[in-house]
């Protein structure tokens, strides 16, 4: 107060100040700061579509195909094409190829079938190979299939095949459900 003065009114104002500054300003700082990012929702193409957290960075992609990064991994997600078949038939088809064109002693789990959340089928598989580890995932609404692969070092691939798994149960189709 001896700074200020006493009975001052720019003492006054000062303190009000410095009051609405830790009353208001500090507090809505905060509330801006701690805002998470809202989820980046990227369209595949035929009314496709899938979100992806804050965690995901969009890569340079191909023509038809989406590609997206995190810590080291890639995924990627090609167009939706017309369905020839069912999820199962069709992941198990690319596995056996990605298979023959394996590293000797890279082996693959069964397929696990999963809905996503718009109810669409899918289904995953993962190839284990020496160094790397690759997980591809089928999702079809009967008419449209959408293929997505992860390739990650075998060090990074556990948290990020749950996050690209939490990603994928994203994925809308267009057409019938």
């Amino acid at each position: 107060m001896r700074l200020i003065g006493r009975g001052s009114l720019a003492g006054a104002l000062v303190i009000v100040a410095v009051a609405l500054v830790y009353l208001l300003a500090l507090p809505y700082a905060a509330r801006v700061a701690s805002t998470p990012a809202p989820p980046l929702v990227i369209t595949l193409g035929d009314d496709a579509t899938v979100t992806a957290g804050p965690e995901w960075s969009q890569a340079p992609s191909e023509l038809g195909v989406t590609t997206l990064t995190q810590a080291g991994a890639t995924l990627q997600i090609v167009t939706p094409h017309d369905s020839e078949g069912g999820v199962v038939e069709t992941i198990e088809a690319l596995t056996e190829s990605a298979l023959e064109e394996a590293p000797a002693g890279s082996v693959a789990t069964a397929p696990r079938t999963f809905e996503t959340d718009a109810g669409d089928a899918a289904a995953t598989v993962v190839v284990q190979k020496p160094l790397e580890t690759v997980q591809t995932w089928v999702i079809s609404n009967g008419e449209l299939d959408v293929i997505a692969v992860l390739t990650a070092p075998t060090s990074a691939w556990a948290p990020v095949s749950t996050s690209a798994q939490s990603l994928l149960r994203t994925v809308t189709l267009g057409g019938a459900s």
